[in-house]
């Protein structure tokens, strides 16, 4: 298992390559059971960010702004939008300021299924949630803001 340089050794703390394990787990484990709670409706975790995000920005989008949002080289986003194309969950259409752009649109029944795996996600964090008492969901609540914050920036 790879090491470096720990940042926070002391007595009772805890050892930066254990943190590390431990984010790295969460990750992992985080991404299985949301894979496994869509699964059934044939939707991939990327899917399901891509058509989150283009709810986010309200129904369409640019593949360039999807790329970018998602975190996804456009060879990438090219493909997962390929098959939710084929699928019928979004469109390609010509934008209407520049007939040469294509934006992607979400379709009703990319909408419908994207609510769908919304529900399933939220309720399955919320059975890990509701077994946290107050004093730990600030603590990891801060925790976590201060993870996203730094890996967005």
């Amino acid at each position: 298992m790879p090491t470096t340089n720990q940042k926070h050794p002391g007595p009772g703390q805890i050892d930066d390559a254990d943190m590390r394990n431990k984010l790295m787990r969460l990750n992992w484990l985080q991404h299985r059971r949301f894979a496994q709670e869509i699964a059934d409706l044939k939707l991939t975790v990327p899917q399901f960010f891509t058509l989150s995000t283009l709810e986010s920005f309200g129904g369409k989008a640019s593949m360039g702004e999807l790329a970018r949002s998602t975190y996804q080289v456009s060879a990438t986003m090219t493909g997962i939008i390929d098959r939710l194309v084929r699928d019928g969950l979004v469109e390609r259409r010509r934008a209407e300021t520049d007939r040469r752009s294509v934006v992607v649109v979400i379709t009703p029944a990319g909408q419908k299924l994207v609510d769908q795996a919304w529900s399933r996600a939220l309720g399955s964090l919320d059975t890990v949630l509701n077994e946290m008492n107050s004093q730990e969901m600030a603590s990891s609540y801060r925790f976590v803001d201060a993870l996203v914050n730094t890996l967005e920036n």
